[in-house]
């Protein structure tokens, strides 16, 4: 049979395979372009949340706050904030009782304001950090490739844990402020058994800060220079 003769019998079919063909093609073209273009829609998502990253973390490392924690976070008034700060730098040279007291006072309202702010702080980090691993996933999806270390959101991950001890050793050493004036109040000597221990935790508290602190700045240094 020529090849005539077998076209001319089978033209609904060939045609038929012909567009579908064709149908497969555009259909293939059109899927690649937007492929393409999620694909760098997804790349900008990731470098724009990269940078609030980076913008909150040079934040926290200067125990700032943004605008949103300062207006739900506020201190107490700037004459006792300043009467506050005079007698806690004075706690070690000792204070008489009528000081302990109005230091004792001022503690609810003042004493854990930069605590409190950091923990915030900290809390809206983990936040972004999981929009950045969300990000960086779908972006993963989209290659077929590994993002994550490129990402680096491993390095993100160490640093919001490393904040989150430094928030907690930061809450710890207010509570143990907090204990010596009260038991200053009740009497004991500065070189009491009860006060000595507390300041024995006390300087763990500062040395594992310090401790954090340089690991952070490591870290820091490193995700924020990309």
């Amino acid at each position: 049979m020529k090849l005539q003769t077998i076209y001319t019998e089978n033209k609904t079919a060939f045609l038929l395979a012909a567009a579908l063909l064709a149908a497969l093609a555009v259909g293939v073209f059109i899927s690649n372009q937007r492929l393409a273009q999620y694909t760098t829609v997804a790349t900008l998502q990731v470098s724009e949340q990269a940078n609030v990253l980076s913008t909150l973390a040079e934040t926290i490392a200067r125990n700032g706050a943004d605008a949103v924690t300062e207006s739900v976070i506020k201190d107490c008034p700037i004459n006792d904030r300043i009467r506050f700060d005079a007698l806690l730098g004075s706690l070690d040279s000792g204070l008489p009782i009528a000081e302990l007291k109005a230091l004792d006072q001022l503690f609810s309202s003042c004493a854990s304001f930069y605590s409190d702010r950091k923990a915030l702080m900290v809390v809206r980090f983990e936040r972004e950090v999981a929009v950045y691993e969300d990000r960086v996933t779908l972006l993963d999806t989209l290659t077929a490739a590994d993002e994550q270390e490129a990402a680096q959101v491993a390095q993100w991950r160490e640093l919001l844990a490393i904040e989150q001890e430094q928030s907690e050793l930061f809450g710890s050493l207010v509570d143990a402020q907090r204990q010596i004036i009260t038991l200053l109040i009740e009497g004991k000597s500065a070189t009491s058994d009860e006060i000595m221990l507390i300041l024995a935790e006390v300087n763990e508290i500062r040395e594992a800060q310090q401790f954090a602190r340089q690991q952070a700045i490591t870290i820091r240094s490193a995700v924020t220079s990309l």
